[in-house]
């Protein structure tokens, strides 16, 4: 948000539609709607397939690919009979203890665009779509092509901006501004009407006195994630400008890619980025004397990364970090990989500038972009923002089912998630 630290909860798909106020109404406004949905891959060409003499390996020859190798026990636990899988939910039904501790394959063959295949100890029979098994096969050629899939291509040009009304009324428009914030991690949208009253967990951002949050004041805020003190931070970020006086001076909003920022310390700096990996920073949330009290401490490192070396999250946020408690020893690394991480940020060319205007609405993903603004002057006049937290899962859900929709079974990009892959 404009601020630092709220007293909030993240928005799931309960809530009130009535919320026009931080657009919040058309980040849902397709999600509650009746829609049908498929997850059937078309079915890929098979040469054939083998088990290898010890029968702990199954390769499947595809036409387009290079081959694909699955261990007995991935199949075993995989299986897609309605004994081991219940085909509505794709939950599984098969515990642990039900697999035997030696297992091998006996039979493989093709049937009517399935995988059959049988085991040898307990005697099951396994059944598995071929455009299934492509998907999830594990080969080293598509995992790197499903992690190529996700990496975000990084851009330093406008934001993209949508309009309310359109994105309201269209369901190709909704899917394009949320398929903004998914590539870009930032988006506006404009003209959203400015309802002066509060629905659900929506905030305030305006300067007031007396109070416990950098936010509400006039001062400048550095580029900051929110809440990183939490173990799981706020994903989508909402903030509408409800109202700008003509006398209020300064005050434009900042955003940088701070996954950007990251992969450029792994490649121009591995020592540093090596650092930032391991050592944990302090990150704390302290308001003794507040109406409403807190105490959270969270240790955690500044930058992960999946399997593959790929940079999955990035966590930083100056107002919120507290005294670092790790061994001496990597103290002083740590602060130099945290001063160069930090001046890469601050030079960064995804740096983005603009002035938020009343109706202006920018939607940006707080995992993986850093937001702050410069200092303003009220000159008597009044800077009002709402803002809304839209938790990561939701959103990913929300645009993987989009995709799906379409037909498009394409991985998602990064959106920093920590997920592993």
């Amino acid at each position: 948000m404009d601020g630092v630290i709220m007293h909030t909860k993240h928005v799931s798909t309960g809530t009130d539609l009535t919320l026009k106020a931080t657009a919040v109404c058309l980040y849902y406004k397709y999600s509650l709607l009746p829609m049908s949905i498929t997850l059937r891959q078309p079915s890929p060409l098979v040469d054939g397939v083998s088990i290898t003499p010890n029968g702990t390996i199954l390769e499947v020859k595809w036409q387009d690919s290079a081959p694909s190798r699955y261990h007995a026990y991935w199949i075993r636990h995989n299986c897609h009979c309605t004994d081991c899988m219940e085909t509505e939910s794709w939950m599984k039904r098969i515990p642990a203890r039900n697999i035997p501790r030696k297992l091998t394959l006996g039979k493989a063959e093709i049937d009517n665009g399935s995988l059959v295949v049988t085991s040898n100890e307990d005697n099951h029979t396994m059944r598995y779509p071929l455009g299934w098994l492509k998907s999830v096969s594990y080969s080293t050629e598509d995992l790197d092509e499903k992690s190529t899939q996700k990496d975000i291509k990084y851009k330093t040009g406008p934001v993209q901006t949508f309009e309310y009304e359109e994105i309201s009324k269209s369901g190709d428009i909704y899917f394009d501004w949320i398929q903004a914030i998914e590539n870009d991690g930032l988006a506006i949208v404009k003209n959203v009407p400015c309802e002066d009253k509060k629905v659900g967990e929506v905030f305030d951002v305006e300067s007031r006195d007396n109070v416990t949050n950098i936010g509400f004041t006039e001062l400048p805020l550095e580029f900051h994630q929110d809440m990183p003190y939490s173990e799981s931070p706020p994903g989508l970020q909402l903030l509408h400008c409800t109202r700008l006086d003509p006398s209020v001076e300064g005050g434009a909003s900042v955003f940088v890619d701070l996954h950007h920022a990251a992969e450029q310390l792994q490649k121009e700096y591995p020592e540093h980025f090596a650092t930032l990996l391991k050592v944990p920073a302090t990150f704390q949330k302290i308001h003794d004397e507040d109406e409403r009290p807190s105490f959270i401490v969270y240790q955690r490192p500044h930058i992960s990364v999946n399997t593959k070396g790929k940079v999955n999250a990035v966590f930083w946020s100056i107002y919120t970090e507290g005294p670092l408690q790790v061994p001496e020893e990597l103290v002083e690394p740590y602060y130099a990989a945290y001063f160069k991480f930090a001046e890469l940020i601050e030079n960064s060319p995804t740096k983005i500038r603009f002035q938020l205007k009343p109706g202006d609405c920018a939607s940006f993903n707080n995992r993986r972009m850093g937001h702050g603004r410069e200092t303003f002057k009220l000159n008597g006049g009044v800077r009002k923002l709402q803002g809304l937290y839209i938790n990561i899962d939701d959103f990913k859900n929300r645009v993987k089912i989009e995709y799906l929709k379409r037909g498009n079974l394409q991985n998602l990009k990064r959106i920093g998630d920590q997920c592993g892959s």
